[in-house]
C-alpha cells in the first residue's frame, strides 16, 4: 500500500524559493520564534535596537494584529529553510507609492544559520519578488557601519552604499538598490545562487528592520 505524504500547509504561502531557503508569508506559529529573537541581546545589537522588553502576551497581540489587519506601508515575510525550519524574517516598510520607494529590512534570527550565505540568498530572492509583484523602483536599507559582513552581503545582493547616517550614538550606512540596474545585473548572472558569494559570519544580512 502506498501512502501519499501530506503536503506542507505553508507551501501555498511561499512567494520565492532558492536552493537553500524560501520566503513565505508569516503565520501565527512564527510568533514564538520572533519573540525569542527580538529578546536576544546579540540579535538586537545587530539590528541596532534594544532587546524587546514586554511580555509575550503583548507581543502576540501586535503580531496577530499585523497578520489580520496589516499596514498599508509594510509587509513582513518569514525566511525558512527548504525543509521548513523558520530561521528569520524579511520585510519592506515605509513604502511611499507616490515615489515608488520602500525600505528593506532583514534579520536571520537563528544563529545556527549565520555564516552560511543565507542572508545573501534571502535578500536576492526577496528583491526579485518585490520587483515583480510591486511597483517599487528603488529600495533602500540602513545597516550599522561596523557590520562589515552585512555590508558585503548587501553589496553582493545588489545594494550600493550611498551615505552615512547618525542615529544617536550609532552610525548607519544607507544602501540602495534600483530596479532597472538590479534586473540588468540579474540578466548578466550577477545574482546566481548557490555559488557561495557573500558568505559572512555573525550579523550577516542584518539591517534595521523597522519594527517597534
Amino acid at each position: 500500500m502506498t501512502v501519499d505524504a501530506r503536503p506542507d500547509p505553508k507551501e501555498r504561502l511561499v512567494v520565492a524559493q532558492g536552493p537553500t531557503v524560501r520566503i513565505r508569508r508569516k503565520v501565527r506559529e512564527d510568533a514564538i520564534d520572533e519573540y525569542t529573537w527580538r529578546r536576544d541581546p546579540e540579535n538586537a545589537k545587530f539590528n541596532g535596537m534594544a532587546p524587546y522588553g514586554d511580555g509575550f502576551t503583548r507581543f502576540l497581540q501586535v503580531f496577530e494584529y499585523d497578520l489580520m489587519v496589516g499596514h498599508s506601508d509594510r509587509e513582513q515575510f518569514a525566511i525558512e529553510t527548504v525543509t521548513g525550519a523558520h530561521i528569520g524574517s524579511v520585510m519592506y516598510y515605509n513604502a511611499d507609492l507616490s515615489r515608488d520607494t520602500a525600505e528593506f529590512g532583514i534579520s536571520i534570527g537563528d544563529r545556527r544559520y549565520w555564516g552560511k550565505g543565507i542572508g545573501r540568498e534571502a535578500s536576492i530572492l526577496f528583491l526579485g519578488y518585490l520587483w515583480k509583484a510591486y511597483p517599487f523602483r528603488l529600495l533602500h536599507l540602513h545597516t550599522l557601519d561596523w557590520n562589515e559582513r552585512a555590508r558585503r552581503c548587501f553589496a553582493s545582493a545588489g545594494f550600493n552604499e550611498l551615505a552615512y547616517i547618525q542615529r544617536g550614538a550609532e552610525t548607519f550606512v544607507r544602501m540602495e538598490a534600483r530596479r532597472e540596474w538590479w534586473l540588468l545585473w540579474e540578466m548578466e548572472g550577477r545574482f546566481r545562487l548557490g555559488d557561495g558569494d557573500g558568505r559572512g559570519g555573525q550579523g550577516e544580512a542584518v539591517s534595521d528592520s523597522g519594527t517597534p
